[in-house]
């Protein structure tokens, strides 16, 4: 479904590109040479430049960046008249479609978005694949103790790196091998650390779901085994690599997995006294301060700079000030209003956001240039609220396309019979929970191993029904 609505908005853009002939026609010199401002004309050369040469690379982009300098012209010089004002209407009217309103739309249709449609699909797809191909659990096991160790080993990665990192112009950050777009917040072979964590988090579910398994096949046995024991370290890496990357959204929710992992296992083993479960309580909140307490001492820095921003986030609520994420929210809602049914097309977020950026979002996002080395202009590319930001893409239509799924989820959650499947779903739960403060979906393996849970966590089940009925 959703890929026969890119196909209809594929051909129903919004926007389009200049040809070289209609750039000639908006006559520059002429129009600017009436201009007295010369700050004016240095800032509309200057940004018209950088779009006519993004446009032939970049179309999206060269869109975001023509809205972001409207808006930042507009700042500057509220209620202009003159003619650079007017040549920037011009290129607006010029660049602007009458889509067909019946139909779902895209920004701007080019090559590189079909690319980029196909990417996704793929990565959404990975999962069937998986659900098709697998055919015993045993093998599935294998795969996921695979996926466990490859991480834990990345985990370890990412803390000698973290120990041993150094600040450097001239620093390929990732292994020596490439640079990272911001070098605070990347982490292993992550470029932003909120997505490495959510990664964390799907795996430590996944590690959990192992040995939970083996504990049952085996009883105390299983913890002599040596594959055992390397889930268990994979475990405690991934746990102490979440607060030392410095994610807090990672960390509030690494106590939440923490605490819904230890539930259902504890339902599952145990007779529910009252007395049980505050020991079950008691003993989550003991391990998740040593985690704390482990990753402070090992990189003190990054856990005194998470408690600033706490508070001085909190501070900054309590005096009226709302954080900049629930600010791009409230941008994404009013923006969502405004073509609620189709939306605004496959990834059209960053282009279409600054024509719906309120001036408190770019008074903040400006601050950051306080503190540049160089001039730069600070574009917003995602949301910061992946579920928000599809409805926008793809409007309520293609949220509803969604619900099937989602329900199919929550259902087999709490219908099936394997507790493996259990609690590899509950991965896939906090993987959304962590969609709607942050946008992991965006990174490549985040959505594939997102996907493949999903038909491994379902086909496991069905699996163990099937050998249920036979017996």
């Amino acid at each position: 479904m959703l890929c026969l609505q890119f196909s209809v908005s594929y051909f129903n853009p919004s926007y389009r590109i200049l040809e070289n002939k209609e750039w000639n026609e908006l006559n520059f010199e002429e129009v600017l040479s009436e201009e007295t401002n010369i700050e004016k004309i240095i800032m509309v050369l200057e940004n018209f430049k950088n779009i006519s040469d993004l446009s032939s690379v970049n179309p999206n982009l060269a869109h975001t960046v023509f809205f972001d300098f409207k808006n930042r012209y507009f700042d500057k010089f509220p209620k202009s008249n003159s003619s650079s004002a007017k040549l920037i209407y011009d290129y607006e009217n010029l660049i602007s479609l009458t889509p067909n309103g019946f139909f779902p739309t895209l920004v701007i249709s080019s090559t590189s978005i079909i690319i980029n449609f196909v990417h996704k699909i793929c990565q959404l797809s990975i999962g069937i694949i998986f659900f098709l191909l697998l055919s015993e659990r045993k093998t599935i096991r294998k795969l996921l103790f695979i996926v466990t160790i490859n991480a834990g080993l990345l985990a370890v990665v990412g803390i000698w790196q973290k120990l041993n990192y150094i600040p450097s112009d001239n620093q390929l950050e990732i292994l020596g091998i490439w640079d990272t777009p911001e070098p605070r917040y990347f982490f292993a072979t992550f470029t932003y650390k909120n997505h490495w964590s959510a990664f964390a988090l799907i795996v430590i579910s996944i590690a959990t779901g192992l040995l939970t398994d083996s504990y049952r096949n085996y009883g105390l046995n299983s913890f002599r085994k040596i594959k055992s024991l390397f889930i268990f370290l994979s475990i405690i890496f991934l746990a102490i690599s979440i607060p030392l990357s410095g994610s807090r959204s990672g960390t509030i929710l690494l106590a939440l997995t923490v605490t819904m992992l230890s539930v259902v296992i504890f339902k599952n083993f145990a007779n529910a006294s009252v007395r049980k479960w505050a020991i079950l309580f008691i003993s989550i909140t003991i391990s998740f301060t040593f985690l704390l307490q482990v990753s402070k001492k090992l990189h003190q820095e990054t856990t005194d700079k998470m408690l600033t921003n706490f508070k001085t986030q909190y501070d900054q609520i309590s005096q009226g000030k709302l954080p900049l994420r629930i600010l791009l929210w409230n941008d994404l809602i009013e923006q969502i209003l405004q073509k609620p049914i189709y939306g605004y097309g496959f990834n059209s977020y960053r282009a279409i956001n600054p024509i719906f950026q309120s001036k408190e979002v770019r008074d903040t996002r400006n601050i950051v240039l306080a503190n540049a080395h160089h001039s730069y202009t600070p574009l917003i590319r995602f949301g910061h609220n992946d579920w928000l930001e599809k409805i926008s893409e793809f409007g309520i239509l293609g949220f509803v396309i969604s619900v099937p799924y989602l329900i199919l989820i929550i259902y087999s959650l709490f219908a099936t019979k394997s507790l493996m499947s259990r609690i590899l779903l509950l991965g896939i739960l906090l993987f959304l929970i962590y969609s709607i403060i942050d946008f992991p979906s965006q990174t490549p393996l985040c959505l594939m191993i997102f996907s493949t849970l999903i038909g491994i966590s379902l086909k496991y089940s069905c699996l163990l029904q099937k050998k249920l009925r036979e017996h």
